[in-house]
């Protein structure tokens, strides 16, 4: 009897004589990425990819299926509108429209897009401004002959 007493005396003191073992799980909360957009990108549409791309932004912004997709810091975010929430998605689940293609290759797209329409616009106002430029040197002309 004695020697059970001191056998449970033993494992009782064994039991709580050791300090109780940490356990620690991870747990990860995504609140979402936050990025400062003070007013809506300017976006400039690429059709032969199929989305817009926003121009003059200091994030890559591409606009496709009312949704926002912003590449910041080698990951992907969206959301539903510009000022955010942004929720990390993996490149996986990105639209097979703009995950078909590389960061570089929108950037350059976006470029060429771009230079392309202000080269338009440019041409334009070079056009009008030689017909202005025309028109007054025929009114002057007109006016020297006048004379």
């Amino acid at each position: 009897m004695k020697k059970s007493i001191w056998l449970a005396a033993g494992v009782a003191c064994m039991l709580l004589g050791n300090p109780a073992i940490e356990a620690q799980g991870a747990v990860r909360i995504q609140i979402g990425h936050s990025f400062t957009m003070e007013s809506r990108p300017s976006f400039i549409m690429l059709p032969e990819q199929g989305f817009s791309v926003a121009v003059g932004s200091p994030y890559d912004i591409v606009f496709y299926d009312n949704r926002y997709y912003i590449f910041q810091d080698g990951s992907w975010y969206r959301s539903s509108k510009y000022q955010g929430p942004w929720n990390y998605i993996r490149t996986k689940n990105l639209p097979s429209r703009i995950r078909r293609h590389r960061l570089n290759d929108i950037r350059r797209y976006r470029d060429t897009e771009y230079n392309r329409r202000n080269y338009g616009n440019s041409m334009m106002d070079q056009q009008r401004s030689d017909e202005n430029n025309r028109r007054l040197l025929d009114q002057q002309h007109r006016d020297d002959n006048r004379k």
